[in-house]
């Protein structure tokens, strides 16, 4: 049987009205379908059905199209075909592929979407063209880095707005008048930031829309205060501008919280944790309060009657330790916190345990319990708990990016005809032109674009599933990535090769980290024996060693160099990181031989060096770039490479932690300017007075204050860091009241408690990953021509521990977005369609 059409018709295809002309030309007999299509398309990109196997249907003609979209036809014989077709079929084969008009808006929406995926963004936003062109303005980076600068800029006028922090030192005893800026300046360009900021937020709110906004506290609340600081704003200028107490300023590290999505995620972990954390605090509090009850109770105060010729009772001058640390409730129980810190260790237990041996024992069992049991409950619990809420919170992320994955399917797959039209033959999906095309028109980091196309490339398949789709975009989640590196330009001539693949090999670089530890113990062992010889002479054994040591780094090198070649040799950070400091130390040594002559010729004359300061600054400048040089000897020992790349990685994800105490500083000082301003006076006539030993005028921590932004930081960190932190609370308390130890307490269960065993928790977890996946940090070969960068970052540690969500729950999620109109359809929806309808497919 055969039979043949033609037919010219021009169907229209998508919302749009995309549209694709077809000549089609073909023939139906007993061995399949054979047949030719001359066809016009005018498209921005195509979408074709695929069948598991085929019929063989050739293409052939020309098109006008987008030069990214894949236009190969993917028609092929089905196994559930048997037999011959339908004379029927041979009507209808003029047509067009299946879905091969998906308009311009729907590819620029689902890369909007897979940028979202990527950011861990919302996709609830409005999806028309104009409102995705403006999103996507106000997601770039560009806006982002101005959005920062403003917020940035916001909080850095606390330095300048009065009182400011312009002098030279905080000393009231040295301090000179304060360089202020005009007004107007400061309260201008703070009214241009909350201008822009409020902008920016009604930007917000048109894009992402109202019921979004009034079911996310954080954009509500960012409102509200914009509101509260623009009467604010009023009220100061109306002031002049010489007020202390500024309401808005202490609300400003809210900007920084509501632009971070980690920082946020921070925040809520650790508002979920506070129950936990706040029960081990209360039985902390009734330790604190019993051994409170308990000291006064064992050192008492006693009072001594008066002598005849006296009218005043007086202590015992044998027990000061009733009468220094355990006067009152009050006295007591500060005392006793700030043991806790050990802070006052011993001086606190001196005065009993001089007396008798038994007191110290008191002092020890409330350490034990207090200090290294409820501390490390404590920090316990903080990381468990925090780690639980923050795995949770990184759930949701992990299920936002899967859904902007989801999502950029299902707006492509909504442009193909439904099953039940078509039905059930043959599978329908995207294809690997349209894939490469949304990958290439996606604003995402260099890398990952790179490995998204590479595993398009690795991967066989024409067309793509819901699953295959998302499967493809899982390469976004990879933590390493491989750096192309130059391929070693290897000689000719079989002797230069030979010396060649000696100075590649790694050996030679472990014969180099010898070298440099045999010059780091030559320095040690001269500076120990002569220190005041080495530095000072001309010819000091000191200086002819590290003349030899200089010549080897620099010769060590050029032979790199000369066998890497310049491309191979610069891809690497530490032959860089050598060649600074080799290039460094030969200048150095070259100056210091100009000035002071080489340590290899003697003359007749002086043996001490010129006494230039510059010359000294050079001599031990040299000193210490070698034993900077000793740093390179850390990736080669596995131990020491494991504790320092957690320390760099700290650094790379330090940003929301670090972001976390930036907030807890800004806000803290402020509100201690507020309280304490002008509380510490300094007075001429305390010159020649004299303090109790101890105390904050005796030690002479004047420049210790709350008088303006930068002293009252300083203050903080001093607190923090606990050493001393009882001089602060007691000279408050005397120049105020009592009650300010409240302010100190709760800085340092902030600070200390909260924020600190929170970095501990996080070093824990990163330690804890790198010790698992110690194995993958191996090093590569002298030849390779890749190597390997870890990109860890907060959702790589967590990784392993996520679980993959459900499609029907991101569908569900998809069906309630309420801007995007999807038609949610499952893989088992898609399936396959009859072989009486591949002529519907055709046409």
């Amino acid at each position: 049987m055969d039979s043949r059409v033609e037919s010219d018709r021009t169907p229209v295809l998508g919302e749009n009205g995309d549209s694709l002309r077809i000549t089609n030309e073909g023939s139906l007999d007993n061995e399949g379908i054979n047949g030719h299509i001359s066809y016009d398309i005018d498209t921005s990109s195509t979408c074709f059905p695929r069948s598991r196997s085929a019929h063989a249907y050739s293409f052939s003609g020309s098109w006008r199209s987008n030069s990214d979209v894949d236009m190969r036809p993917v028609l092929r014989r089905a196994s559930s075909m048997n037999g011959s077709l339908d004379a029927s079929l041979s009507m209808s084969l003029d047509g067009h592929i299946i879905s091969a008009g998906i308009d311009e808006e729907s590819i620029f929406q689902a890369v909007v979407f897979i940028e979202d995926a990527y950011n861990y963004r919302s996709i609830n936003h409005k999806v028309s063209p104009e409102e995705l062109r403006l999103y996507r303005w106000y997601r770039s980076r560009g806006v982002n880095v101005v959005r920062m600068l403003v917020i940035t800029l916001l909080h850095l006028l606390a330095f300048v707005e009065y009182p400011s922090s312009l002098t030279w030192t905080s000393d009231p005893r040295y301090r000179h008048e304060r360089v202020g800026l005009p007004c107007w300046l400061t309260q201008s360009t703070e009214l241009l930031c909350l201008l822009l900021l409020l902008l920016d937020n009604i930007i917000r709110i048109y894009l992402m829309g109202v019921n979004y906004f009034i079911q996310h506290k954080w954009d509500m609340l960012s409102m509200i205060i914009i509101i509260i600081s623009f009467a604010d704003w009023c009220v100061s200028f109306g002031m002049g501008c010489k007020e202390f107490i500024r309401f808005r300023r202490i609300l400003r590290p809210y900007f920084l919280l509501q632009n971070s999505s980690l920082m946020k995620k921070i925040v809520r972990c650790l508002r979920r944790t506070m129950p936990e954390v706040i029960s081990v605090l209360m039985l902390m509090l009734f330790h604190l309060y019993i051994f409170t009850l308990l000291g006064m109770l064992i050192f008492p105060e006693f009072i001594v009657k008066p002598k005849s010729n006296s009218t005043m009772p007086h202590t015992n001058d044998q027990d000061k330790e009733g009468s220094t640390y355990f006067k009152s409730l009050l006295d007591s129980f500060i005392s006793l916190l700030v043991l806790l810190t050990t802070a006052n260790n011993p001086d606190v237990t001196i005065p009993a345990y001089s007396r008798n041996r038994l007191a110290a024992l008191f002092f020890i069992l409330y350490l034990i319990i207090g200090l290294y049991f409820f501390m490390n409950v404590l920090l316990a619990v903080i990381y468990n708990q925090f780690r639980g809420y923050f795995l949770s919170s990184l759930q949701s992320s992990l299920r936002r990016r899967r859904l902007g994955v989801r999502a950029a399917f299902e707006v492509l797959q909504s442009k193909i005809p439904r099953a039940e039209h078509i039905g059930h033959g043959l599978e329908v999906g995207m294809g690997s032109g349209l894939i490469r095309s949304i990958i290439t028109r996606c604003n995402l980091p260099k890398y990952i674009r790179t490995a998204l196309l590479d595993e398009l490339d690795k991967s066989q398949n024409e067309i793509f599933s819901a699953t295959e789709f998302q499967t493809l975009f899982r390469t976004m989640d990879k933590d390493i990535v491989h750096k192309e590196k130059a391929a070693v330009r290897w000689f000719v001539h079989p002797n230069l090769r030979k010396i060649q693949r000696v100075i590649l090999h790694n050996y030679f670089t472990y014969f180099g980290m010898v070298v440099v530890t045999a010059n780091l113990l030559v320095i040690s062992v001269e500076l120990s024996l002569k220190k005041d010889t080495s530095l000072y002479e001309k010819h000091s054994m000191l200086r002819l060693f590290n003349f030899a040591f200089v010549i080897y780094y620099l010769i060590e090198q050029l032979l790199k160099l000369w066998a890497n070649g310049w491309a191979r040799y610069i891809s690497e950070a530490g032959n860089v990181f050598d060649a600074v400091i080799s290039l460094s130390l030969m200048t150095g040594e070259i100056v210091l031989s100009a000035v002071n002559e080489s340590p290899f010729y003697q003359e007749h004359g002086a043996s001490l060096v010129n006494g230039e300061p510059i010359i000294w600054n050079i001599i031990r400048m040299i000193n210490i770039l070698i034993m900077v040089r000793m740093f390179k000897i850390l990736p080669y020992i596995q131990s020491m490479n494991l504790v320092a790349s957690v320390l760099l990685d700290l650094l790379k994800n330090m940003k929301a932690f670090l972001g976390i105490s930036v907030v807890c500083f800004y806000a803290f000082a402020i509100f201690g300017i507020e309280l304490f301003h002008g509380t510490i006076k300094y007075e001429a006539s305390m010159v020649n007075q004299t303090f109790e030993c101890g105390s904050y005028e005796q030690l002479e921590y004047w420049a210790n204050n709350f008088d303006d932004f930068y002293a009252s930081i300083v203050v903080l960190w001093d607190v923090m860091v606990v050493n001393n932190w009882m001089v602060f609370l007691y000279v408050f308390e005397r120049k105020t009241t009592p009650w300010s130890y409240l302010y100190f307490i709760a800085w340092w269960l902030l600070s200390v408690i909260i924020v600190l065993n929170l970095f501990t928790a996080l070093i824990m977890e990163n330690f804890i990953m790198k010790w698992d996946r110690r194995d993958q940090l191996s090093g590569v070969s002298y030849d390779s021509l890749t190597v390997p960068v870890h990109l860890n970052t907060v959702h790589s540690m967590f990784k392993d521990l996520l679980q993959e969500p459900a499609d029907s729950e991101l569908l569900e999620s998809l069906m309630g977005h309420h801007y995007l109109r999807v038609s949610g359809r499952d893989e088992d929806e898609m399936r396959s369609y009859s072989r009486q309808d591949i002529s519907e497919i055709i046409d």
